[in-house]
């Protein structure tokens, strides 16, 4: 029956037409913006659009109710006060089933537990089981099944770059353990240390695949990474884990967990050792500089075609306490590899980088009055890193330019190689107490404070040269006090941060943000975010996301100094990003999930190495290089088709453009997984994973003359065998199982570019106790 008002005409057509005419209003408005004012505007106003018009729909909704006459009579009121108590709660069950990806609940977005559908970020999460069933060994190998990211072998020291979003360098995206970051201030990333972090230990990934700045500071520029580990009440007893792979890899791990009364203890122990990748590189550095320069009287010393050092060997040691609402957590890492090539990209038989990590940290939770939450903690990170690099082999000879004419004049030979034996420690002390406040139900506010102080001291320096002339010596000598290779310094910062979520309706959420950073070393910056996520039909959620995010210039580019080929750069301002996203996540019929999501990305004062004039001669210096632009598509798909039986795609586009017009090098534009996991048996499941690459641009870089790189793909196979016998699990794995011969993109010095690993395996054994 149709609602009527005092004079008999019906309510309900006049408050639709005051529905339709006040959305008429604000699509002329947003048509007008949309064509006169810049899309970046525009795409804020439509934001704040698009909440006015559906809080108006929700408001009109609100009121037709309260213009039906409901009152009840005096007989029916108690039987419905019953009824009325049950319906209250199967709304609210209801409200949150609306949002998409209810079972699955994130924290990393907004550090407090969140449906991924009404998260204000795009977030990927990968499981324990995820994992496992793949069958990886390290946790850089799982990123590349993350859309929008892709791995890059690094010369130098050995480690492992990530391309996040068309962005290559590993210090721009946040890595934490716990929600503890480990980034290192040296160099700014955490990968060199944690790029093969044993998997047997985690519980869940949880990435942010955009700008995080705004909750988490610096680092979190292109993502940001949490690696959640195993509780006392996972594990509940001691897992043991041996296995054997290609390269006469050895792997060891013991993870446990207990709990004794009110205290939960939680660790793990860990053992990794491999002689590397045994790739060969027909030709390096030391081969053009053996053919620019005569023969006789200067021998060629070039170990190309040669095999890289790519050998590892790393210690793992964690512990968590907990009892009540207060826990301790401690990490040990002890890890030696080989440079793979060496800093100047030469084949070389004696590097060693050695990097010793620990971090402590306690904290505690109150709640007061269901209202009010305090998360106070301290903290403290060592990192000790000791790098004895061979830059050149044994017997080589290098030209030098000493009277600035761009012409060599000068040529040493080095019997020993070309060595540098360099030591840094880096100590990091920090406080953080967020608070979070429920203003109303519905809003959540959190005010939050850190302080962190990092000194970088004990600087060690050591050379068979002469740091200023280059003039060989005849073993190595010490100038750490006369030409250290980096300055002692001390970096202070201190943050405020800001954030509001809101659920205006219990479809619609809003979420505001911004955290101001402050620097003693190269200044501030300022990071915002603002996050309309929107569940509009059941099982369905739209997101629209703008962010801010910053940088920080690494200790190396800012106080390098006394090298012969690289130089910091105090000067440096940090790189910023603006970034806009929109994204749509729909589930069908409960089998289906798919997700889309389009990025754009300002990105200004990018950091990057170019060769200068110094007075030694022509040397490598970091500058703030240029601007760029980068926009995207990322889709994921899984089709759920019996227990433990699933379908996985995914794929990302990315358009890169530098403010010369040219392509950011090093990535591919296009990327994607495929995969199929079968449990055909209860006590076997088999993966199936494919990951797919473009072609990948090259560097703009005037002496380039290589074509791109072509397009590859590869194919993992991975078989295990659980249940068969109490808590034993099996696994056998091969990685490149078409042995696809592939390599990673790297400068003119190696035109080969960086060979990558063919067909491997690995077979491992665990057993709960």
């Amino acid at each position: 029956m149709e609602t009527m008002k005092s004079n008999g005409s019906p309510l309900r057509d006049d408050n639709t037409r005051g529905k339709n005419k006040t959305r008429n209003i604000l699509f002329l408005i947003s048509y007008y913006t949309i064509s006169h004012l810049s899309w970046k505007y525009s795409f804020l106003l439509f934001t704040y659009l698009s909440v006015l018009t559906i809080s108006i729909d929700s408001n009109s909704s609100k009121v037709l109710a309260e213009s039906i006459d409901t009152t009840d009579s005096p007989d029916t009121s108690s039987k419905k006060s019953a009824a009325d108590i049950t319906t209250t709660v199967a709304e609210e069950l209801s409200t949150e089933a609306i949002w998409f990806g209810l079972g699955d609940v994130v924290t990393i977005s907004t550090r407090q537990e969140t449906p991924i559908g009404k998260a204000p970020s795009i977030v990927t999460v990968i499981t324990a089981e995820m994992i496992k069933q793949l069958g990886y060994r390290s946790f850089v190998e799982i990123l590349r099944t993350v859309p929008g990211f892709e791995l890059l072998q690094a010369g130098g020291f050995g480690s492992t770059l990530i391309a996040a979003r068309g962005l290559v360098g590993s210090g721009r995206v946040r890595l934490m353990i716990n929600g503890h970051m480990v980034n290192n201030p040296l160099f700014g990333d955490a990968f060199r240390i944690f790029d093969d972090f044993p998997v047997g230990n985690i519980k869940r990934i949880e990435i942010i695949r955009g700008p995080g700045s705004a909750m988490y500071g610096e680092n979190a520029f292109a993502g940001v990474i949490n690696i959640i580990t195993f509780d006392a009440k996972d594990i509940d007893g001691v897992r043991v884990s041996s296995g054997y792979g290609s390269f006469d890899t050895k792997e060891e791990d013991i993870v446990f967990g207990e709990t004794y009364g009110k205290f939960d203890v939680s660790g793990m122990v860990h053992y990794m050792d491999s002689n590397g990748f045994d790739g060969v590189v027909e030709s390096d550095s030391q081969t053009a500089i053996d053919e620019a320069i005569p023969t006789p009287p200067f021998p060629d010393v070039s170990q190309a075609p040669g095999r890289v050092e790519d050998w590892v060997r790393r210690y793992d040691l964690n512990l968590r306490v907990t009892y009540n609402d207060i826990y301790f957590e401690g990490m040990y890492v002890n890890k030696n590899r080989g440079s793979f090539l060496s800093p100047s990209l030469a084949l070389t038989d004696e590097s060693d980088v050695e990097t010793n990590y620990v971090f402590a940290e306690t904290g505690y939770k109150k709640t007061f009055e269901e209202k009010l939450t305090i998360r106070p903690r301290i903290y403290y990170d060592q990192f000790d890193n000791d790098f004895f690099m061979e830059i050149f082999p044994d017997g080589s000879t290098l030209p030098f330019d000493t009277n600035g004419d761009d012409k060599p004049d000068v040529f040493y030979t080095y019997p020993d190689g070309f060595i540098g034996d360099f030591a840094v420690t880096e100590r990091g002390v920090g406080a953080e107490t967020p608070f979070d406040y429920e203003l109303f139900d519905g809003n959540l506010l959190t005010l939050g404070f850190e302080y962190r102080l990092i000194n970088q001291t004990n600087i060690r320096t050591r050379n068979n040269f002469h740091p200023k002339t280059k003039v060989p010596l005849t073993s190595l000598q010490d100038f750490s006090d006369d030409f250290p290779f980096t300055k002692e310094v001390t970096r202070r910062m201190w943050s405020v941060y800001l954030q509001d979520t809101w659920d205006i309706s219990d479809t619609l959420n809003l979420t505001l943000g911004v955290r101001h950073d402050e620097y003693n070393d190269f200044g501030n910056a300022t990071s915002p975010r603002a996050g309309l996520t929107w569940a509009f039909i059941e099982n369905a959620s739209l997101k629209l996301l703008y962010g801010e995010a910053f940088h920080a210039p690494s200790f190396t580019q800012l106080f390098t100094t006394n090298q012969p080929t690289i130089l910091g750069n105090p000067d440096l301002d940090p790189e910023t990003i603006r970034s806009y996203e929109i994204g749509l996540s729909y589930t069908f019929n409960n089998r289906v999930t798919s997700s889309i999501n389009y990025f754009y990305n300002d990105i200004r004062d990018l950091i990057d190495s170019v060769e200068t004039q110094e007075d030694t001669g022509s040397v490598i210096r970091y500058e703030n290089i240029e601007d760029a632009y980068v926009q995207g598509v990322e889709t994921e798909t899984k089709v759920d088709i019996a227990k433990g039986t699933y379908l996985f795609m995914n794929y990302s586009f990315k358009d890169t453009e530098n403010d010369k017009g040219n392509d950011l090098g090093g990535i591919a534009q296009h990327t994607g997984n495929f995969g199929v996991n079968v449990r055909s048996w209860k006590y076997i499941n088999t993966n199936l994973s494919a990951f797919f690459s473009g072609k990948r641009s090259r560097d703009d870089d005037p002496e380039e003359y290589r074509d791109d790189l072509p397009s590859y793909a590869v194919l993992n196979l991975s078989i295990l065998a659980r249940d068969f016998f109490k808590t034993m699990e099996v696994q056998g794995t091969v990685f490149n199982l078409l042995d696809k011969d592939y390599h990673d993109p790297a400068t003119v010095a190696v035109p080969d570019d960086a060979p990558q690993p063919g067909r491997t395996f690995f077979v491992g054994l665990s057993y709960q106790f």
